[in-house]
């Protein structure tokens, strides 16, 4: 049923996510704290232990994992409006950014629950699945909004006797603003595609939709951190002021690598996906496929007739070689799993950009797929092990 993500999604939008506990604020595992409890009286099952970091504390409903007869089960909760006991705010948190959304510390005592499945973790996938594309989308908007911010500023701006917009300094980190954030976009609504599609399109592996929105998250938070930090210096001192609004704009930013699983841990989730089967040829042929114009955004198979476009020849020569150095890089990838990601995540994003250019044959969208491949794919070393331990030997 296509209307089942996007109802999930209407869904998640009034709910908060109460699933980072002391021990551990970046996986799903036993390690849980919280507990599940059937009551003998009335049978009702209640929840007991510490969320040390909740989002979203004023929500209605949330889902919960927590420890019950054996598993680590999903429950359903709802919070109460009024203070009955059965949830303790222990404190607010103090954070970088994002301070408008009340984040705590919380105790359950006793708080009633509804049990959605036993095995929890393999049913929240679905979830995490839907609020990284959230993220991945945040990031897209954010580098968006700071992109046109600088574009305006650059054309009534005046340096050595000439607005922003017409030095050619500025005008090469214009474009590379508005390169990453085209980028940025059409991987996002690729992956939307892709979540959307996975159950209809027998030829979208579900390899793809489990490692591309990992990936996806890593790849945009970690792009729109940089590319933000460095639009702000394009206003001068005023990316520096509070009172223009800017540097908020970089502090609630600052959350999208972090959100969801930070990136070191999404890469590690990653790599250990595509150790899986096939799921490393599924993700690097769905790429290809999909620069090549075999399918469009979401792996939809194109209908119509394909026009050549002499102009991407050389950034899909240059996406290919890169793939194939992802593909050696992927033999041995414990120590640098990160760059890896992130590689991966730049392939993904140049794929989208030379397919879309393919079928509008715009010149400025074939100029932005050009520009990517120059300076969007992350360059891909090999870490020895040794350096690593000796840097960190005291």
């Amino acid at each position: 049923d296509a209307s089942g993500p996007l109802f999930f999604s209407l869904f998640l939008s009034f709910m908060g996510e109460k699933l980072q506990t002391r021990d551990t604020d970046d996986t799903l595992t036993s390690s849980t704290q919280t507990t599940a409890v059937r009551s003998v009286e009335d049978g009702v099952i209640r929840l007991y232990g510490n969320k040390f970091y909740t989002s979203a504390i004023d929500c209605q409903v949330a889902l919960v994992l927590a420890k019950f007869e054996g598993h680590l089960s999903l429950f359903l909760v709802h919070l109460p409006q009024d203070y009955d006991g059965t949830v303790q705010i222990e404190k607010l948190k103090d954070k970088l950014g994002t301070k408008q959304l009340p984040t705590a510390e919380l105790t359950l005592n006793g708080l009633p629950a509804l049990l959605l499945a036993e095995r929890g973790i393999a049913n929240i996938i679905p979830m995490l699945q839907v609020t990284r594309l959230y993220n991945s989308i945040s990031a897209a908007s954010y580098l968006r909004h700071v992109t046109v911010l600088a574009q305006d500023y650059a054309k009534s701006r005046t340096a050595f006797g000439h607005t922003l917009n017409n030095l050619p300094l500025h005008r090469t980190s214009l474009a590379k603003l508005e390169t990453f954030s085209r980028a940025l976009i059409l991987q996002s609504i690729d992956l939307a595609l892709i979540l959307n599609a996975k159950e209809e399109t027998p030829s979208l592996s579900s390899n793809v939709s489990r490692v591309l929105s990992a990936v996806t998250k890593v790849h945009t938070a970690q792009v729109t951190v940089n590319s933000i930090r460095e639009g702000l210096e394009s206003f001068g001192g005023a990316g520096y002021m509070e009172d223009t609004g800017l540097p908020g704009l970089f502090r609630d930013a600052c959350v999208l690598p972090v959100w969801e699983g930070t990136s070191d841990v999404l890469s590690a989730e990653t790599l250990r996906a595509l150790m899986r089967g096939s799921s490393a040829a599924d993700v690097l042929r769905y790429v290809r496929e999909l620069a090549m114009g075999w399918c469009v955004l979401g792996g939809y198979q194109y209908s119509g007739e394909l026009l050549p476009c002499d102009e991407l020849e050389t950034p899909m020569f240059e996406l290919d070689q890169y793939l194939n150095e992802l593909e050696l890089a992927l033999d041995d990838c414990q120590y640098s799993g990160r760059t890896v990601t992130l590689g991966l995540g730049a392939a993904h994003a140049a794929a989208a950009l030379i397919s879309f250019a393919r079928y509008t044959h715009d010149t400025s969208d074939v100029a932005a797929a050009r520009l990517w491949c120059k300076l969007g794919l992350v360059p891909l070393k090999n870490i020895d092990p040794a350096d690593i331990s000796d840097v960190l030997s005291l």
